[in-house]
């Protein structure tokens, strides 16, 4: 008896959670596909973004933007040259389906510019961006982009697995986000290297909705939108209300204010539904901006305490919100090594070694937090590094070196999961 009484709560339970799991709405979330990079010159990054097209077809936009000191430039020696540069690129997108038997798709193409003078070679933001579209069924790609400096004539690649959803499964959601800027008449214009300047103040996403579902148009819909920092916790939030006229148009989500401050960011976008739920998010990078502000301006002030004095921090941590910039602005204007000029050389500098180290240095939470991070950011790159094998009674060793003043640093890697900390000199 008391075994059947056991099988049959279990059975309620079993059934019960299958009855909770169907009332649950459901959240949709397509995998973000990050940018690719080479690992070798030329130097490129392929933003890929999946769309749909006006009859809700899935298709894959592929940007392609190189910086212009990344390329080879030639002088133009013909008379109306008049001191003329010119560069050009061969690129290649190809879609290998995992599947044997279906056709590659893809395009090659070249691309030719030319420019006024050497300087306009080496301007900083000058960027080359190419962009194509590709119809692609559903299904699992290998993504390869392959770019040729003609010039130079070297190549470098990048490549990806990415999977094409079968939207035709499901009555409502929306693609893949594609960040960018609007301008002052509403207008949207993509940014292909997702990474912003003071620009990020026009922050905005656009998506296509597709909905199946029968009905009169035009139908309301509403968007939540978060922005979120390196480690998750939210810095704006807020709703979008869009009236669209048929299924596949574009979407525009604009946050409300994008005040943001040097760092890496997600811009995450969700929509609900009736059972439905779906949620993207693309992450995307500001490496320029005014002063520092909240939780921004916390978590800078740990490592500006590597090249600061305690009282200058503390002298900024205590202040009030206002007084806060102020007393960065003062900090940093002590430092401008060109107070003439708009640039301040050691704010910039010391943005991208945290920048730098955020990015290339492990360690128990932020990469500026690790041994090698700090060193780093108070130092900058050393100029030699020397690796050395883990022996029996040793760790894996990286050793920097400095030249001027001479200083070494010796970091081990005691765990062996690449987390380097600082074994000599033990003081600093």
């Amino acid at each position: 008896m008391s075994s059947a009484i056991h099988h049959s709560r279990w059975t309620i339970r079993i059934a019960f959670g299958i009855a909770l799991l169907a009332w649950i709405p459901s959240i949709a979330r397509p995998v973000e596909i990050p940018p690719l990079r080479p690992s070798w010159p030329p130097d490129f990054t392929a933003d890929l973004v999946v769309s749909l097209d006006e009859n809700g077809r899935p298709t894959m936009a592929v940007s392609v933007a190189l910086a212009y000191h990344n390329l080879q430039w030639i002088r133009l020696s013909s008379p109306q040259a008049s001191g003329r540069h010119a560069a050009g690129i061969e690129i290649a997108v190809s879609f290998v389906p995992r599947s044997s038997g279906l056709p590659v798709r893809g395009d090659v193409w070249e691309r030719r510019l030319v420019v006024a003078s050497f300087e306009a070679t080496r301007a900083t933001r000058a960027l080359l961006v190419e962009r194509r579209t590709f119809d692609l069924p559903p299904g699992r790609y290998r993504v390869i982009v392959r770019v040729r400096d003609l010039n130079a004539e070297i190549e470098s690649s990048a490549e990806q697995v990415i999977v094409i959803p079968d939207y035709s499964k499901f009555p409502v959601g929306f693609v893949d986000l594609e960040l960018g800027v609007v301008d002052s008449s509403g207008s949207f214009r993509a940014k292909d290297t997702r990474s912003y300047g003071v620009d990020v103040r026009w922050l905005a996403a656009r998506a296509r909705l597709f909905d199946r579902r029968e009905g009169a148009w035009p139908r309301e819909y509403r968007f939540g939108y978060r922005i979120l920092d390196d480690v998750g916790a939210r810095m704006i939030e807020g709703d979008t209300h869009v009236t669209m006229k048929r299924s596949a148009d574009p979407v525009i989500i604009r946050p409300t204010q994008s005040d943001l401050f040097v760092g890496r960011y997600a811009f995450e976008v969700e929509l609900a539904e009736g059972k439905s739920r779906w949620r993207v998010d693309r992450k995307f990078d500001v490496e320029e901006s005014g002063p520092p502000r909240g939780v921004a301006l916390e978590r800078l002030l740990e490592p500006l305490s590597y090249i600061s004095r305690p009282e200058e921090v503390r002298g900024i941590r205590e202040a009030d919100s206002t007084r806060q910039v102020a007393r960065w602005e003062e900090f940093w204007a002590r430092r401008d090594p060109t107070p003439d000029t708009p640039r301040n050389e050691a704010l910039i500098e010391f943005l991208r070694r945290v920048r730098h180290a955020e990015r290339h240095f492990q360690g128990f939470g932020p990469g500026w937090r690790s041994d090698m991070g700090r060193i780093y950011i108070r130092y900058g790159a050393p100029d030699q590094v020397e690796s050395r094998a883990a022996g029996s009674d040793t760790p894996q060793l990286e050793i920097w070196y400095y030249h001027n003043p001479v200083r070494t640093f010796v970091f081990g890697d005691r765990e062996g999961f690449g987390r380097y900390t600082l074994m000599s000199p033990i003081g600093e």
